[in-house]
């Protein structure tokens, strides 16, 4: 007589559960936390729909058409369309952009936020290179490949 160890055991197979009703609803009902991500979630939908998030985050856009978008614009001073966007200065990817009018007007914005006095797309692009382990030249066929002009640390002003 064999012992018990040794005995092989027979695999069961499942099929369903033959005790409940197919009629009836399984669901339970919803605790309070649930209804209130649901809601939360219909909120952000409803936020979206009426165009109430902030654009964060980068992109890359061509300087021609946003000069285009720009000269479409009307003058805060003025309200006369034309203004004229200009370039005063360039570190890295980071530039200093303004907008001028004809009659006067005139207004620097960069483009991209600093922390103190680095650009934190500059310093985005340093973290990415050094994760995927290539260095400084890496960075620059990277840009030229992107269309990009080179990395240039000097200012025109």
């Amino acid at each position: 007589m064999p012992k018990y160890r040794t005995k092989r055991t027979k695999n069961r197979s499942f099929h369903g559960n033959r005790f409940t009703n197919a009629n009836q609803s399984v669901e339970e009902p919803a605790t309070a936390s649930a209804t209130k991500l649901i809601m939360n979630v219909c909120a952000e939908l409803k936020d979206e729909v009426n165009g109430r998030n902030e654009l964060k985050g980068n992109r890359i856009m061509d300087i021609f058409i946003l000069n285009c978008v720009f000269s479409a614009l009307c003058c805060p001073q003025c309200l006369k369309t034309g203004l004229k966007l200009t370039e005063d200065s360039r570190f890295g990817l980071c530039s200093d952009f303004t907008l001028t009018c004809k009659c006067g007007y005139m207004n620097g914005f960069t483009s991209t936020a600093k922390i103190g006095r680095k650009s934190t797309l500059n310093s985005l692009l340093v973290l990415g290179l050094r994760l995927i382990g290539k260095g400084f030249t890496a960075g620059k066929k990277l840009l030229c490949e992107l269309a990009f002009y080179e990395q240039v640390y000097i200012s025109y002003t």
